[in-house]
This record gives C-alpha cells, structure tokens and sequence, in this order.
C-alpha cells in the first residue's frame, strides 16, 4: 500500500502520460488543417508574390504545430513536477 504522497505522485505521471498521449492524437488533424490552410485556395503560401502580411501569417501557421507540441510536454512536465514538488515538502 502506497502512502499519499507516491499516490500523488503516481497520479501525475499517469496525468501527464495523458496528456502526452492526448497531444500526439492531436498532430494528425492539425497536420491535415495547417496543409489545408496553407493550400492555392487558402493563403497560398507557395505562391511568390504574395504580400508581406500573407508571408508572415505563412510563417506562424507553420510554427503552430511545433509551438502546440512543446506547450503541451512544457505543461505536462510542469504539472508533473509541481505536484511532485508540493507532496515532497
């Protein structure tokens, strides 16, 4: 029998397990939304007379999905070691 504090701790890295698992499902359809948006009809971002704003959004859609990645391990880490921080002292 496990006394509260590795409960907790067991707690969060199943919570973070989660999270991560959660995350990774997530890539697939925003993969598929980001191609869509990027797409000839949607900004066309293969395009090379597109204006500057047009090139610049081009540039954060592409960064969204490794900005979502990291925020969602960040977040799962952060959650984790805090609850474990809290239980130790």
């Amino acid at each position: 029998m496990m006394n509260k504090n590795g409960q907790v701790l067991l707690f969060g890295v199943m919570l973070a397990a989660y999270v991560l698992i959660t995350a990774i499902l997530f890539i697939d359809p925003l993969v598929d939304i980001f191609s869509d948006v990027r797409g000839t009809d949607k900004l066309d971002c293969t395009n090379s007379s597109i204006s500057t704003g047009q090139r610049l959004t081009c540039l954060q859609v592409d960064i969204l999905l490794p900005v979502f990645i990291w925020t969602v391990i960040t977040a799962g880490f952060g959650a984790l070691f805090f609850k474990a921080k809290r239980t130790i002292a």
